[in-house]
Formats: structure tokens, sequence, C-alpha cells
């Protein structure tokens, strides 16, 4: 009995089994749910910067400038790279740049001169601007700077600012791209790096060539007077401690102003090119004459310093006028006296008497001049307008200009009453400004379409060795008649 309430064996037809059930249930269930603890929730703020983030990311600062340094430096090697492939096809034609002609020194009579074109610079962003100026740099003879102007009536004005090397002509070494006209340019005299811009719409800018990005800085925005201006040219002015540069410009309303180049602030009308003259006429219906006074403007062309006395300038107006100041005169001008019929487009003094100097204009003529007389020494007349002039500065006597498509040669020694050579470019071609490169064996020249030429003069005849008695014996034969105009321009050279 006791044995089968403790669940022991029973034998039972010999197999041994329990008295009571011992399997295992085979399902458990709870009547009661799991319960979890709760989510604890906990607020949490955090600082992100530029300079952590490039830290994360692997960035740095000074991977930044490693890789523009190698860009600026592939640059460079593309640059110098450029320059070697383009001497490749340029080379003969740039050492005949600098070439000095061949001269027949012992037959000074003779002279021929022979004109071969030898260099293009043009862009073809550029084609069809009117080239408006040019001006060497003052220390790089190879570096040129060119002014471009664009007039549309349909489209929008445009102009353009590009230096030019003669290592390269095929691509400028700097473009500088406004939004109007730019019609003068002139390099500072202190800095060869700054180059100084006029513009149809009134802006004189700055530029700084030697930076690789620069945006041009205007001088006058606070003083803008909405006139073209049409001439600047930089000069330096002694003051209590130093040379201080400014800019002379004259503008389309006749207004003569310099600007500093230092301070923005620093504007001086130094005068107002007004003309006051008397007009006769007739009265019809009683037959009786009476004059009347003229006032007007004489909007200005053409700025030109004394290459000795610095402080005295002479402007040429669109009227023909010539008015001579100076610097300290804010008042009034010192000289006016007519020079031509027509607008005045420059006035350029010999570099080898600073007493003479030549204008030329829409009249025609090329008339040589010495100062403080106000008649003319001698006056060379061709067919058309004479667009621009330069004088050589190897020779004396020698004269270069531009009418047209023709490139004239003048050597008043030689001849007057013709130039002794013409050359005539192809149809299209319409020259606006030409020059002597620095020694004088080449032109250059710009034309309407964009492009600069440059021609290698050859066959020149041997310059004198004393070029200031030359060009004086050239003048004093050409006015042989006039004994007592000989002798005061032989008195007023000798003295300089």
């Amino acid at each position: 009995m006791q044995a089968q309430q403790n669940n022991s064996l029973i034998t039972e037809n010999n197999k041994y089994v329990l008295s009571g059930a011992v399997q295992t249930s085979r399902w458990f269930q709870r009547t009661q749910h799991t319960q979890t603890d709760s989510i604890i929730l906990k607020d949490q703020s955090n600082v992100a910067s530029i300079w952590i983030l490039q830290k994360e990311m692997g960035c740095n600062t000074l991977d930044l400038r490693k890789k523009e340094t190698e860009l600026n430096n592939f640059k460079k090697i593309l640059f110098i790279t450029d320059r070697i492939v383009t001497s490749n096809n340029f080379s003969r034609k740039q050492i005949e740049f600098v070439t000095q002609h061949k001269s027949d020194k012992f037959n000074a009579m003779s002279y021929r001169y022979t004109l071969e074109e030898i260099l293009q610079f043009s862009n073809d962003k550029f084609m069809n601007f009117s080239i408006t100026s040019l001006v060497w740099n003052n220390t790089n003879e190879d570096i040129f700077a060119v002014g471009y102007s664009k007039r549309n009536r349909e489209s929008q004005d445009a102009g353009a600012v590009c230096c030019w090397s003669l290592k390269n002509p095929v691509y400028p070494e700097k473009i500088y791209e406004f939004d109007k006209p730019i019609l003068c340019l002139d390099f500072s005299k202190s800095n060869a790096n700054i180059l100084i811009a006029g513009s149809h719409e009134g802006c004189i800018y700055t530029i700084d060539i030697s930076q690789e990005i620069y945006v041009p800085v205007v001088i006058n925005k606070e003083h803008l007077h909405n006139f073209p201006v049409w001439s600047i040219v930089s000069f330096l002015q002694k003051s209590f401690t130093s040379d201080d540069e400014f800019v002379l410009s004259v503008d389309g309303n006749g207004s003569v102003r310099k600007w500093s180049l230092i301070s923005k602030n620093c504007n001086t009308e130094q005068m107002s090119l007004i003309y006051c003259g008397i007009r006769n006429e007739v009265n019809t219906g009683k037959t009786n004459k009476f004059n009347s006074t003229i006032v007007q403007n004489m909007p200005g062309t053409v700025i030109s310093f004394h290459p000795t006395n610095k402080n005295t300038y002479f402007i040429g107006t669109k009227i023909g006028f010539v008015v001579q100041n100076t610097i300290d005169n804010c008042n009034h001008y010192d000289t006016i006296f007519m020079a031509h019929t027509g607008p005045v487009y420059g006035i350029k003094f010999s570099p080898f008497c600073s007493s003479i100097f030549i204008t030329y204009g829409a009249d025609w003529k090329i008339k040589i001049w010495i100062e403080n007389i106000e008649s003319p020494l001698l006056s060379l007349s061709y067919s058309n307008a004479i667009d621009d002039a330069d004088w050589s500065p190897i020779n004396s006597t020698v004269i270069v200009s531009v009418s047209g498509a023709i490139i004239c040669i003048w050597d008043f020694a030689r001849k007057t009453v013709e130039p002794v050579m013409m050359f005539t470019c192809k149809t299209g071609v319409h020259f606006s400004l030409v020059k002597f490169s620095k020694h004088g064996n080449n032109i250059i020249t710009g034309d309407v379409n964009g492009l600069v030429r440059c021609f290698h003069i050859s066959s020149m005849p041997s310059p004198s060795f004393l070029l200031k008695n030359s060009i004086l014996t050239a003048l004093e034969n050409m006015m042989s008649s006039n004994q007592e105009l000989v002798r005061i321009i032989r008195k007023k050279l000798l003295n300089k």
C-alpha cells in the first residue's frame, strides 16, 4: 500500500511500470503578462563647425592650399609651354623684330623704304572691334596694352583691354572685358604694373596687370560725369614729402580734371574748354552788319605733356583749337591758337627737340610747330584725313601716318610735297592708329576690325649723327624765304 503511494515499481506481466503519471505537460501557459522596464529619454546637443567637418572628412586648409598651388603651377607651366610652342612658329619673325635695319652708310643721299608685315595680334573674341589706343609698357619693351571699342545700335556696347606680348602673338597675356567701349589707355609713371583706362561712359579704371585675377577699380566713381573720356595721361607732381601720381583727363564736355591714384576723393577741375568769339552777321532786312558773341564748349580730343617742362600740357579740341596750360593754373588757360579747320586728332613732341611738336587732324594735314609761335613751320598735306601719326625715335625728320588703308612715311628733310613711301593694305582695312616701336625699326598699327599688325622697316637711310641739328637744318631749308622766322627758330633751339 505504501509502495503504491510512493509510486514504486510494480512488476506486471514481466513489465516494469509506474503506478502514477509522471510525463511532462505538453503546454505551458501563464495567466499574467510579462512586464518590461520603461524607456529612459535624455536630451543631448552637439556643435558642428566647418573646421570639424573638414577634419572629419579629411579635407583641411593645407590640402586646399596645396591643390590651389598645384593649379597655379600648372597654369604657369601651361603658359610657358604655350610660349615655347608659339616661338617655334614665330621665332624668325620675332628675331626680325629686334634686328637693326641695314642702311648704306656710304650712300647717304639715296633713300628707300620697304615695309614687310611680320606679326599679327588678334583674338577671335574681339574681331570687328575698333582699336582705339595702344601703349607700350614703360619697363618691359615686349609688353603693350591695346584698348578695344565696339558700338552697335542693335546690340549692347562693349569694350576690352588686352595685354599682348611679342613672345606670344597668338593669345593675349591678360584680358579685361567691360560693358562700355574703352577709348584711351596709359601706363602709370611710378608703377609699370598699373594700367589706366578711360571709357565711353566716363569711368576711369586702374588695372593691376601683375595680378592673376583682378577686378578693375573706378577711381572717379564718386565724381562721375557720364561724358566720354577721350584722353588720359598719368604724371608725377611734387609734394612736400614725395612725388605723388595723378591722372589728367579730358572728356566730351570740355572738362579737364585731375585725379589721384591714391585717394578717390581727390578731384580737381583744372579748367573748362570754352571758346568765346565774335561772329559777323548780316541783317538782310536793313542790310546792316552786326556782331554777335559766340560762347560754346570745346570737347577735348587729346592731351600731351611737354617733354621737359612737366608742368605744361597741351590739349587738342574737336573744333580745331590747341590749348596750352599749366597744372598750377586752374582758372584759365595760358595760350590758345587755331591749329586745324577740323578736329585735332593728336599732338606729339619730337623726341630730339623738346620745342618742336606736330599736330594732325581731319583737315588732311600734319603741321609742325615750335613752342610759343602760333603759326606752323611746315605743313604736310595728304588727300585724306590723318587718323594718327608718330615721330621716329631714331631719325629726327621721319614721321609715319595712317589714312584709311594707307601707311605713309614722311621725311621732310628730303621731300615735303608727298610722302617718301606709301604702303597700301588690302581692301577692307581701315587703320585707326600707328606707333613706332621703341627702337624705331618697326611700325605697329591697329584697325577698326580688331587686328594689330607689325611691319618691319628695311632699307632706311642712315640717320644723321647730330639729330637735333638735322631737324633744324631741314626746317631752315623749308623756310628760307622767311629769314626773320628762321632767326627766331635758331635762337629758340640753340637756347634749349
